[in-house]
């Protein structure tokens, strides 16, 4: 069976209808961040799409509306590639064929689907259990279950065309390591056409406590951030800092001297963060002089570190960005004894920035809990800052850290801001 990297472990109540997790409602249609594309059999798409030449029976059209292939993502940061073709559907189930691809592994598996309740039923022959619903617009959702009721993986698939351009590219630096040159890999979400677009820079956090190196290797993007801003016209680039994703170079923002963890300590601190901040102004840079970027409506954002480096960067650098978007920002954990020295510092160096910013807090997060950001953020404005501070209500199964992936929750605000800042 194909999982990919779990999202997150949920428990099914016992009911007829598998009780998702509310969140599922949320996620966006996106395209696939796997560098590995998942394939049918060419045989079973050509059948799945020529629904003329079905062999099934008439079913009626609220049934008709499941059949075809169906491409999109699942897995953490969309990092699965997922494409589904039903056929031969009847008024109790259809064939289902499954393939799902990323660079851990890939797999193509065929079973017959059952309906229940407005559902779509398929059991792997892993034993796991494949479920998918339609939503009211026609795309679809879909989840990987354990047979102990434990949610494996959950995305969104679609027959429309993707929800935007993905590019991945590589930005040239002045950085050497080792007598070699350090080059960034930078991804880039937008909608059809050259541009010039106003742009989003969105940046990375850290990886959990920084105790597994094989998570410094993941590319970092956020699909509900991209499909909200190239709905509505605008560019969002990911840039990886040096020794994250594909980016060369040691990854180096602050661990102890072993490299166990993430340090907690100012001194050991405060100096990968400016060595983080060295690498988006090299990002930066390269953005504000592309031909598809407005470089007078860039703005600048982050999730995590990258909030709090998104804040700092507004305020050291005012003049190459219109605005700063802060997703629950920080550099070390609250539980650190460092951390209102640390994030308090980097915080206010954003104080200098003229126009306002926007901070999104979520209740019971583990790492930044509301009463530590916001005494963070009166800190900024004390320095001279200006912004707007929001505390934002997880949903049902995820915590405050994880509320940047629930559109729904910020999208009304951050709207608001940008019409703002324009």
């Amino acid at each position: 069976m194909f999982v990919g990297a779990l999202l997150l472990a949920v428990c099914m109540a016992a009911s007829a209808q598998t009780a998702w997790p509310s969140y599922i409602g949320d996620l966006p249609r996106a395209v696939s961040e796997s560098a590995v594309a998942a394939e049918l059999p060419p045989q079973v798409t050509a059948l799945a799409e020529d629904t003329a030449a079905s062999a099934a029976p008439a079913v009626p059209a609220e049934l008709a509306r499941w059949r075809g292939v169906w491409s999109g993502w699942a897995c953490r940061g969309a990092g699965c590639d997922i494409k589904i073709a039903i056929r031969e559907l009847s008024a109790t189930g259809a064939t289902v064929t499954y393939a799902g691809a990323s660079p851990q592994q890939t797999v193509v598996d065929e079973a017959p689907g059952r309906f229940e309740k407005d559902e779509l039923h398929v059991r792997l022959k892993t034993g796991a259990e494949l479920v998918l619903r339609l939503r009211d617009d026609g795309d679809m959702e879909m989840g990987i279950w354990r047979p102990e009721s434990q949610l494996l993986s959950a995305g969104v698939l679609s027959r429309r065309p993707p929800a935007y351009v993905r590019r991945v590219e590589w930005l040239e630096t002045p950085f050497t390591e080792n007598g070699k040159p350090v080059r960034l890999e930078m991804v880039v979400h937008r909608p059809e056409g050259d541009g010039p677009f106003p742009t989003l820079v969105m940046n990375h956090g850290s990886t959990g406590i920084g105790n597994r190196p094989e998570w410094f290797g993941l590319t970092w993007v956020s699909p509900e951030v991209s499909a909200f801003f190239v709905a509505r016209g605008w560019q969002v680039i990911y840039p990886q800092r040096r020794g994250r994703g594909h980016s060369d170079g040691l990854y180096d923002e602050g661990f102890e001297t072993d490299r166990s963890r993430y340090s907690c300590r100012a001194a050991l601190s405060l100096p990968g963060a400016d060595r983080a901040l060295a690498d988006i102004q090299v990002a930066m840079t390269h953005i504000r002089q592309r031909s598809d970027v407005d470089a007078r409506r860039v703005v600048i954002g982050g999730v995590s570190r990258g909030g709090i480096l998104a804040t700092a960067y507004a305020g050291l650098h005012p003049r190459e960005v219109v605005g700063a978007i802060n997703f629950v920002g920080g550099w070390i954990g609250a539980l650190c004894p460092d951390a209102a020295k640390v994030n308090g510092e980097l915080f206010t160096r954003g104080a200098s920035f003229p126009g306002p910013t926007l901070w999104l807090y979520g209740e019971a997060d583990p790492y930044y809990p509301i009463a530590h950001s916001r005494a963070n953020f009166n800190a900024f404005r004390s320095a001279g800052g200006t912004g707007t501070f929001e505390v934002l209500m997880p949903p049902k199964g995820l915590d405050g850290h994880g509320t940047y992936t629930v559109q729904r929750l910020w999208g009304a605000s951050v709207d608001a801001y940008l019409g703002k800042i324009h």
